[in-house]
């Protein structure tokens, strides 16, 4: 049950950020479509959001570790 409880605790959530980077590439792709001359802004701007969306992994693999140790 603990082995169960950790591989729901990080995937649910790395399929949520996957998805987000998802989105957000193909968001920056559709911006660099309509607009090619603003690409280092949109970039810039890309990358930052996928940190963001990265973090929430991170922090999803923090609690399946804290929470394998708690029980």
């Amino acid at each position: 049950m603990e082995t169960l409880a950790f591989g729901l605790t990080y995937a649910i959530p790395a399929i949520g950020a996957a998805l987000a980077i998802g989105l957000i590439g193909s968001a920056a792709l559709n911006a660099l479509g309509r607009n090619p001359e603003k690409v280092s802004d949109i970039r810039s701007l890309m990358i930052t959001a996928i940190v963001f969306a990265d973090a929430l992994a991170i922090i999803a693999i923090i609690v399946a570790i804290i929470s394998i140790f708690m029980v």
